[in-house]
């Protein structure tokens, strides 16, 4: 039987068989073309130098306001999406809050997270959740290719594997050349328990810079994001099971099965707590976080 569709209309039940448009539409042109005036997409934006910033402020939110504001093309429903709601910074997020609080009518609001555990708990209470699988890794890879047509075989490989499945964040990593810093947390973790202090620093220092603020942030997620991958690799080994983790580099789950071998699967769950607790506290040195969290580690596999 017909049932009320998300926007009104009387829709018959058929099964999705894909996400597919039709690119040649007129509805699709002008979408493509950012024309469409019942349609607005908030991420970030350029700065006054013409850099990208590295959070959703809370301007571009309260733009939000103004086009809610305003009456449909058509008559029908207002479209507004934030990608990545977990870009927004806190006043982004406060600001948006108060729109979740008191929505428009005729309005839907879609909030990309490619972290919803950094969303403030208000928010998430007001969403309706709906969780979408990994894509498929050729597939990140294909995305990757056409946005970033220099990138090797090697590099597209390896960040369709630290991706996760994620397009959008693949493109961050290359964007940031993620690649060239996991290669270096990964040179330091090979000689532990032994820190190899010179190069801790260097590390250190070329992340402390506000300027490179998405970059310092990368590095927890990739360093948490090894510990990770080591945890699922050593388990399954333990096992004797066929590990779910590829290798993004040569050499790579050697050292994960070398360090899951010094403490228990459990200690490494407990650092790699404590490191989201460490890098999630801000107005700290960035510096002295990153070094401090390299030798905790260190002194934990002594």
């Amino acid at each position: 039987a017909a049932a009320p569709g998300l926007f009104g209309e009387t829709l018959e039940k058929t099964p999705l068989l894909s996400l597919d448009t039709d690119e040649a539409s007129a509805v699709n042109k002008i979408i493509n073309a950012g024309g469409h005036s019942d349609l607005v997409v908030v991420e970030r934006q350029l700065n006054d130098k013409g850099k990208l910033r590295a959070e959703i402020v809370v301007d571009d939110v309260r733009n939000l306001q103004n086009f809610f504001a305003k009456t449909s093309f058509d008559g029908g429903w207002r479209i507004a999406i934030i990608d990545s709601a977990d870009e927004m910074n806190r006043a982004a997020a406060n600001a948006l809050l108060k729109i979740l609080e008191e929505p428009p009518k005729n309005v839907l609001l879609i909030l990309l997270a490619h972290a919803p555990g950094k969303l403030l708990p208000t928010i998430t209470s007001r969403c309706r959740k709906l969780k979408l699988g990994p894509l498929p890794l050729n597939i990140v890879g294909e995305i990757l290719a056409r946005h970033y047509p220099d990138l090797s075989e090697d590099e597209i490989n390896g960040y369709g594997i630290l991706s996760d499945g994620s397009p959008g964040y693949a493109m961050k990593l290359a964007e940031h050349e993620g690649l060239e810093l996991y290669i270096q947390i990964l040179e330091i973790l090979s000689t532990l328990p032994i820190l190899d202090v010179p190069k801790a620093h260097k590390l250190a220092d070329s992340l402390s810079a506000k300027k490179v603020e998405t970059k310092y942030i990368l590095f927890g997620e990739l360093l948490t994001s090894f510990i990770n991958r080591l945890i699922r690799h050593v388990a399954a080994r333990n096992n004797g099971d066929i590990s779910p983790v590829k290798a993004v580099l040569s050499g790579e789950l050697d050292l994960m099965e070398q360090l899951g071998q010094r403490i228990t699967l459990d200690q490494w769950a407990g650092l790699w707590e404590k490191i989201i607790l460490k890098m999630g506290r801000v107005n700290l040195d960035r510096k002295q976080v990153i070094l401090n969290i390299l030798t905790l580690i260190s002194q934990r596999l002594h």
